[in-house]
């Protein structure tokens, strides 16, 4: 767990992989064929748990990469 003063010492725009740990991940991404959303899985089958998508309506979506 990050203690207070950790979490502090982080640039205010961290970069996800140096400041925070995070391993960018291939997602495949999948629209609901009745309404407006999208679901977000990961790539590799191993890599699923039961919490581990998201649920997103298209206004809600930013393309992150450039």
């Amino acid at each position: 767990m990050v203690t207070k003063t950790e979490w502090e010492e982080v640039p205010e725009d961290p970069d996800p992989h140096e400041n925070l740990g995070y391993e960018l991940e291939e997602l495949t991404v999948i629209q609901s064929e009745t309404k407006d959303q999208f679901v977000f899985l990961p790539a590799e089958e191993s890599h699923l748990l039961e919490e581990a998508f998201i649920v997103a309506t298209e206004d809600s979506l930013v393309e992150l990469t450039q």
